[in-house]
């Protein structure tokens, strides 16, 4: 099966992936849809990542033709990310991290889907994928109703989907340049992402298929010191978000509440209240807030950064 639509930009951000590039690109390389471009973003990396990646291309002239490679000083995902899709003049943009990979038909199943279903984002299953050697887990994404903007940020929100940005095809017209807001740090980048991109969306579809490739890598047990680090780059992600985001018309109408109601407790048990205190229309919300059942951060974690919002308050005065 073979099929021509619109043009897909593949956006590949990279660094530090020498083990594991070349069955990335191999992957790309491999794919069945034709009207394609990929954009591959050096995000300053220190290892032989691009070396393996321009030998993989340079044996597949009819991919390295079609192909971008972006230079940049390492500035972290968000930025790689935003600088790819700057660089995109694709229909629809997907994007592969550099140490995953993919099935022959992941760009063409998805657009089929698409256009099939008259959607702006097709989101698929996955494999988690194991260097220890374990079996590949099947994950299986939820489906969602209403399948519009509003409800996808719902999902989103209650972990009903993941925030991943590389098992979602989503249409360029989703991608507003002049409004999206980058990420401030790259824990949780995606969310910042994805709470933006699936607000503007007016149809999405769930393709029951496992189509990418998740690389889980073991690092080792994660210290109290990397804990921390994650959740206060979390915190500002969400908390940053709710600040830039317009009153009206915007995923602060639908889920600003679950932004704060994340940020907001990532601060106070890492007793970071002075980042808190430093976003006061979010403690104020927080404060006048209903608490949420059924939602990702417990009713008894909602209780306890109200709070901390509260005695925030109550010293600020």
């Amino acid at each position: 099966m073979s099929i021509t639509c619109d043009k897909v930009s593949v956006i590949v951000p990279i660094y530090s992936v020498e083990k594991y590039i070349r069955r990335c690109a191999e992957s790309l390389c491999s794919q069945t849809y034709q009207d394609i471009e990929f954009i591959f973003v050096n995000d300053g990396s220190p290892d032989g990542s691009m070396p393996i990646l321009q030998e993989v291309l340079d044996a597949h002239p009819e991919i390295k033709a079609k192909s971008k490679i972006i230079n940049q000083a390492n500035k972290g995902l968000p930025q790689a990310r935003i600088n790819g899709i700057a660089a995109a003049t694709g229909d629809w943009i997907i994007h592969v991290d550099s140490d995953d990979w993919v099935e022959p038909d992941y760009v063409e199943s998805l657009v089929e889907m698409a256009v099939q279903e008259k959607a702006d984002m097709v989101y698929c299953d996955f494999l988690k994928e194991y260097d220890s050697g374990k079996k590949a887990k099947l994950e299986r994404e939820k489906d969602f109703s209403p399948n519009d903007g509003a409800g996808a940020l719902k999902a989103l929100h209650n972990s009903e989907i993941r925030a991943y940005m590389w098992n979602k095809l989503i249409h360029r017209s989703l991608y507003d340049a002049t409004t999206l807001i980058a990420p401030v740090c790259g824990y949780h980048e995606d969310i910042v992402f994805q709470t933006q991109l699936l607000f503007r969306a007016k149809k999405c579809v769930h393709l029951k298929r496992p189509l990418y490739h998740y690389r889980r890598m073991r690092k080792g047990a994660l210290t109290s010191a990397n804990i921390i680090k994650s959740r206060k780059q979390s915190a500002l992600n969400m908390l940053s978000l709710y600040d830039a985001l317009p009153e009206k018309d915007s995923p602060k109408e639908v889920c600003g509440i679950d932004l704060l109601w994340r940020g907001g407790w990532y601060c106070a048990i890492i007793f970071d209240w002075k980042m808190l205190a430093a976003h006061p229309d979010a403690v104020d919300a927080l404060i006048k807030a209903d608490y949420r059942h059924g939602y990702r951060v417990p009713v008894g974690k909602q209780a306890y950064t109200k709070l901390v919002c509260r005695i925030i308050r109550l010293f600020s005065k």
